[in-house]
């Protein structure tokens, strides 16, 4: 129904959440009693207040892929009855989207109310009382992290409502860093584990999902660092002199480089972008970076080109990237 064009009919929708929730598996699936109750009962009964807000956040961060236009026709907070800080949370939607399309942290929130990012001051004491809280806590989970894993284990450190805050969080995540592969640091065992689903999941909800993460992979806007043969070590980076400034990138072969691909044993080094920056790698070992600067002319032009302080980086590898872009 997300995906689907028009407004949302507000019966239809409140009929297949509740023939959802009433043939929901608790067994893999936990479900509140009241949900289930109110799932089985007539149209016309209240929605209980939790799952009002379960519903509303689930609803604007799976349409955080959408289009402007096409957010602006789903209003969740009206279908589901919200009140003033739910209004205010539909504005993840819009970070979101920006952060699909490759915008960075800061520019993601341009033009965003304060209050859906900052709703309570730096350093005050959590109350943990409202939406708008945890939608700052997450923020600032993510705005300090430097991959999804991180990001999560910030927010694992909320002392109430972990679960909201971890979902808030892993949505700003994933729409920037992706979330395929969880990475850990040399130090602490450097371990590079494919993140699947729970195996006690219900096959048929197994299934919806899988075709979700497919279906988002083929249409990404790029290619994200969770999702590269990439690592999370912390790197030096030196400026070095650019042989590649004068190369006319234009805008079909700027699609290409942010979409990138996988790597292979034909295409052994790849490109990601992160916040603002791409960056070369090769079996996780991650080896240059650098910025597509936009020209009068709507060319652009490779600059800020640095090298990482791994053994194996060399800039030569940027050229390898760039012929394997022209093979796409």
């Amino acid at each position: 129904m997300i995906t689907e064009g028009g407004l949302v009919h507000k019966h239809r929708l409140y009929m297949e959440c509740g023939k959802g929730l009433a043939h929901a598996q608790v067994g893999s699936v936990e479900i509140q009693e009241e949900w289930h109750k109110w799932g089985q009962s007539e149209y016309d009964r209240p929605i209980p207040f939790d799952l009002k807000i379960a519903l509303i956040i689930s609803a604007i961060i799976d349409s955080g892929f959408l289009s402007e236009e096409r957010q602006s026709h789903l209003d969740w907070t009206s279908v589901f009855h919200g009140g003033k800080q739910e209004y205010y949370a539909s504005y993840i939607m819009r970070i979101l989207r920006q952060l699909n399309t490759g915008k960075t942290k800061d520019e993601a929130i341009e033009d965003i109310p304060s209050g859906v990012i900052n709703s309570y001051p730096s350093g005050t004491d959590h109350k943990w009382h409202d939406l708008l809280e945890y939608t700052t806590f997450a923020w600032r989970c993510f705005y300090y992290s430097w991959d999804f894993k991180s990001a999560l284990h910030n927010a694992a450190k909320c002392n109430s409502n972990r679960h909201l805050a971890m979902m808030l969080t892993g949505a700003f995540a994933e729409s920037m860093y992706g979330c395929s592969y969880s990475m850990i640091k040399e130090k602490f065992g450097g371990l590079y584990e494919f993140i699947d689903f729970p195996k006690a999941l219900n096959p048929n909800y197994r299934e919806i999902l899988e075709s979700a993460r497919i279906h988002s992979f083929n249409n990404r806007f790029f290619f994200k660092k969770n999702d590269a043969m990439t690592n999370v070590e912390r790197y030096r980076w030196t400026s070095i002199e650019n042989p590649y400034s004068d190369c006319v990138i234009d805008s079909d072969f700027r699609i290409k480089m942010m979409r990138a691909y996988k790597t292979s044993w034909e295409e052994r080094y790849g490109v990601y972008l992160d916040n603002g920056w791409f960056y070369v790698y090769r079996s996780h070992c991650v080896l240059l970076r650098f910025k597509l600067k936009a020209q009068l002319d709507k060319t652009y032009r490779i600059t800020d080109l640095q090298i990482s302080d791994d053994a194996h980086a060399g800039v030569g590898d940027l050229g390898e990237v760039l012929y394997s872009l022209t093979l796409i």
